[in-house]
């Protein structure tokens, strides 16, 4: 794909998962009325559910989203509230008639619970919540300290996926990035994981570095295929305010990514790489071996259906009611204490905006079900989306059969932005909240600005 072909002036690195964009602080007392908790759900099919572990070992540089150093006290206190939160749910009507298809824990660095905490969460979980008999249970870590006896701690209750923060095997850039382990690290992890006897375990990638080859690329991916890894998740790397490589970058300390060029090379050669290797490539970012598509993904974003967030900055989706919790630890728990629901921001979806956000999200893993959507909403997405679906098109992004509405290779490049060309007037023509602040669960103050970025 050369320059004069790009469709768009830049390519959207950050994916669509959150629609509507939450924009509005609501009335405490009006939260359950919001998310329609009173009443039991009307939509089949099993739900979702995410938990949010704010704690690390070790702060990786290029994060951006809510977390803190780790303190014991922090997170057993932490902990009693986040269960407190899960039974809130649990004792609703809306929850209480849900079947959960997956949990996804993540963070921060899920990781850092002891095997007894893991093991307790997950059990409280499976104890409150209804789960269906092949749910997908899963938990993020890092290979550092993620540990034979956590794994086997969270297997035993009911753990059935393991997701690790690799980001490269090569040591140079595991020192650029201040990621807690080595590759050596990584590489034991694995072995690990694999004898606790774990039979999905995935881990996340992140590409165009700072100075880094396509050699030094290709050794990356080799790695992963050689280990036969059941899921791969690649990101090309993003720089978000308020991160200690944002500021090395913007300081010329460190060079910045390659250019767009070179993004597309690295990402074609990864993709062509794992697909020869027998990997499905079903969203922008994700890979996966027959039978190993995350399950989770696939039932929020493909399916529509809730999403259960909790904890502190956790975002969901309950009764069309898009929501992200407070982030800091304080207000949090502070809400939790007085018996409240702790979501700092949301926005309610009306028909119109199901409606955006079926095809925003839905195109995040490539296609939109056209009898699905019509099942939702009465009417085809060329009925209501027609004139962009067709210029999208006429681009080479999108292609349509009397099945869906589907990326095309390129499409597949830019989807992030594809996936945007779906936003209602609402978020296209308002400035909305910066997702980077969004992802700390905090609100920009009065008069200050919003995050400067580095440039492309």
């Amino acid at each position: 794909m050369s320059t004069a072909t790009k469709p768009y002036d830049k390519r959207e690195r950050i994916c669509v998962s959150h629609y509507p964009l939450p924009a509005d602080p609501p009335d405490v007392s009006e939260v359950p009325m919001l998310m329609n908790l009173d009443s039991p759900s009307t939509r089949p099919g099993e739900k979702a559910m995410y938990i949010h572990i704010p704690f690390c070992d070790k702060i990786c540089n290029f994060c951006p989203f809510n977390k803190q150093l780790m303190d014991e006290s922090k997170l057993e206190s932490y902990l009693v509230r986040l269960k407190r939160e899960i039974t809130m749910y649990a004792e609703s009507p809306l929850v209480r008639s849900f079947t959960f298809g997956s949990l996804a824990i993540g963070g921060g660095t899920p990781s850092c619970l002891s095997a007894g905490q893991l093991h307790d969460l997950i059990t409280h979980c499976r104890t409150v919540l209804r789960f269906g008999p092949e749910a997908e249970i899963s938990a993020e870590g890092n290979p550092s300290n993620f540990t034979g006896e956590k794994l086997a701690a969270a297997r035993e209750a009911g753990c059935n996926r393991i997701s690790f923060g690799v980001q490269t095997y090569n040591d140079r850039y595991a020192g650029m990035l201040e990621i807690p382990q080595d590759p050596a690290t990584s590489r034991l992890a694995t072995r690990v994981a694999r004898e606790a006897g774990y039979d999905n375990v995935g881990i996340d990638l992140i590409y165009n570095l700072p100075e880094q080859t396509l050699d030094e690329w290709r050794a990356d991916i080799e790695e992963a295929i050689d280990w036969r890894y059941d899921h791969v998740t690649l990101f090309s790397l993003i720089i978000p305010p308020f991160t200690r490589l944002f500021s090395k970058i913007d300081t010329k300390r460190l060079r910045p990514p390659g250019d767009h060029d070179h993004e597309v090379a690295m990402y074609r050669l990864a993709a062509g790489m794992l697909r020869e290797a027998g990997y499905e490539q079903y969203s922008v970012y994700d890979f996966a071996l027959p039978g190993k598509i995350n399950k989770h993904a696939v039932l929020y974003f493909s399916e529509q259906q809730d999403l259960l967030g909790v904890g502190a900055a956790a975002f969901g989706y309950l009764g069309k009611y898009m929501y992200v919790n407070k982030g800091p630890l304080a207000d949090y728990q502070g809400a939790v204490d007085q018996g409240e629901l702790p979501v700092l921001i949301g926005s309610r979806a009306d028909r119109e905006e199901e409606m955006c956000g079926t095809m925003a999200k839905g195109l995040r893993l490539f296609s939109v079900s056209r009898r699905r959507f019509r099942s939702l909403f009465g009417c085809d997405p060329t009925d209501v989306f027609g004139e962009k679906i067709d210029r999208l098109a006429a681009q080479g992004l999108l292609e349509v059969t009397d099945e869906e509405i589907r990326l095309t290779e390129d499409g597949v490049f830019w989807g992030n932005n594809v996936c945007r060309e779906f936003f209602s007037a609402r978020y296209t023509e308002i400035e909305a909240i910066p997702r980077e602040v969004l992802a700390r669960g905090r609100l920009m103050k009065a008069g200050q600005a919003a995050p400067r970025r580095i440039r492309d």
